[in-house]
């Protein structure tokens, strides 16, 4: 896992998960990014992901994904909605205002009123907490499929 500017230690292989490398990928390899301030969770759809064979990195903030010049690899977004600072939906936004157009699933514990209606303006996919972990990685095989 690569988790907001970390670089993997040299020498981990895929038992540890699918890592972004530096090199631009190609459109088949597109990373899943996880953006969520819930360690175990990034933990816990990390460990989902490099098992399905996904690359994939995290950010425990949305402040953390903007800053970072790998989202306009990504191919696929896996976003909380409650977290400090930024919601997930405010993140998807900013990515709308630079022209990133990245398939976006939403996950969410507790769904308040008028997010399912701003996640459809964006053309965005929710998932409440919990969800099966099969749905999950149906929605990223589609949004991947999307992105090539």
């Amino acid at each position: 896992m690569q988790k907001d500017d970390q670089q993997p230690p040299a020498g981990e292989g895929a038992e540890a998960g699918r890592r972004l490398s530096d090199d631009r990928p190609a459109p088949a390899q597109r990373p899943v990014a996880i953006v969520d301030d819930d360690e175990p969770m990034v933990d816990s759809l990390g460990i989902l992901l490099a098992a399905n064979g996904f690359e994939w990195i995290a950010h425990s903030s949305g402040p953390a994904l903007l800053g970072d010049e790998r989202r306009r690899l990504i191919g696929c977004l896996v976003i909380d909605q409650h977290m400090p600072m930024m919601d997930g939906l405010a993140v998807i936004a900013a990515l709308n205002r630079e022209n990133l157009s990245i398939p976006t699933v939403l996950i969410t514990g507790r769904l308040d009123p008028g997010v399912a209606d701003r996640a459809g303006a964006l053309g965005v996919t929710i998932l409440e907490k919990p969800f099966p972990a099969a749905r999950l990685l149906d929605l990223i095989r589609a949004g991947l499929g999307r992105r090539q």
